[in-house]
C-alpha cells in the first residue's frame, strides 16, 4: 500500500504519515496510532507501540483485513433487500469521519446553547426574585401607617 493510500485509509494527510515513516522519524501522536488500529484491526497494538513481536495479531493474516486497499469499509446486507438477494455497499472512511466531525460540531454547539439557556434561566430566576422583593417592599411601604 502506498503512503498516500494508507494515509487516505486512516484519514490522515500524506505529510503526517511521511513525518512518521520518512526521514524525519517523528514519534506519531496517539490519535494517529488510534486511527491505524481502528482501520487495521489485525495489527497488534503492542507491536505498533514497541516494535516488539509480530506485526499482526495471532490467528489473523494480512488477507483478513476488514479494510480494502481503496480505504472503503465493506458491508453486506443479506436479508430483505433487493428481493432477498445480497448486496454490497462501500462506505468511504473519509466520508464517515467527516460526518462524525460534523456531528461533533453540532453536539458542541448544542452544549454551548444549553449553557447559554441555563444562564438565561438563572438570570430570569434572579430577576423574578428581585421583582418579588420589590413588590414586598412596596406593599410594606403602602400598608404602613402615616
Amino acid at each position: 500500500m502506498s503512503v498516500r493510500a494508507f494515509s487516505e485509509t486512516i484519514g490522515e494527510s500524506t505529510g503526517n504519515t511521511n513525518n512518521y515513516i520518512g526521514s524525519r522519524q517523528l514519534a506519531p501522536k496517539h490519535e494517529y496510532l488510534a486511527k491505524v488500529l481502528t482501520h487495521f484491526s489485525d495489527i497488534d497494538a503492542h507491536w505498533l507501540l514497541t516494535g516488539v513481536g509480530h506485526p499482526f495479531k495471532e490467528g489473523t493474516s494480512r488477507a483478513q483485513s476488514h479494510t480494502n486497499i481503496s480505504g472503503k469499509k465493506n458491508t453486506v446486507a443479506v436479508a430483505g433487500t433487493n428481493n432477498g438477494t445480497a448486496t454490497t455497499n462501500n462506505y468511504n472512511l473519509a466520508d464517515c469521519e467527516k460526518e462524525r466531525d460534523t456531528l461533533r460540531i453540532q453536539f458542541d454547539n448544542a452544549q454551548r446553547e444549553i449553557a447559554l439557556l441555563t444562564g438565561q434561566l438563572q438570570t430570569k430566576d434572579a430577576l423574578i426574585a428581585s421583582k418579588e422583593e420589590t413588590i414586598e417592599l412596596l406593599k410594606a411601604a403602602f400598608t404602613r401607617p402615616n
